[in-house]
């Protein structure tokens, strides 16, 4: 398991296909239910997934469920990138509501993500982007701006 651990990019595969699941069953259940109600059961569901998720963490290593390093900016930092998601699940659930197809919604959203965190990232966390991945990283918003402007 520790190996399978190691391998970001896998990690982040799997990361994509639990928003894909996110993004198909979201639009699925848009039609059946107020958008703010679905946002609220989504963040119940992550909450319990992840109450799940951490408990069983500590207890299969032998540690003490409140054990580990708690800092104050790492919990800043957690709270905004909540709110964050909190905010993205929201505005998700009003574009189904509102008629956005999947396959779309999920491209301009995750599209949109990416730019953002590509930008932060190079300007404020002083990452380096290769230019074979400037390049891929160019089509891809290309690619956005085309889906986008399809729609419009």
């Amino acid at each position: 398991m520790t190996l399978f651990l190691s391998y970001w990019w896998l990690l982040a595969l799997i990361s994509g296909l639990g928003l894909a699941t996110r993004n198909i069953m979201f639009k699925v259940g848009s039609g059946h239910m107020d958008a703010a109600m679905g946002a609220l059961i989504l963040s119940i569901s992550m909450a319990v997934v992840s109450i799940g998720y951490f408990i069983w963490s500590r207890v299969s290593v032998g540690e003490q469920i409140l054990s580990g390093t708690i800092n104050k900016w790492g919990v800043i930092c957690a709270i905004i990138a909540g709110a964050g998601v909190a905010g993205a699940n929201i505005f998700l659930a009003h574009s189904y509501k509102s008629g956005g197809d999947a396959s779309l919604v999920a491209v301009l959203q995750n599209g949109f993500s990416i730019s953002v965190t590509i930008l932060i990232g190079m300007l404020l966390l002083g990452e380096v982007i290769k230019p074979l991945q400037a390049l891929g990283i160019g089509f891809a918003f290309l690619g956005i701006i085309l889906i986008a402007k399809g729609g419009a």
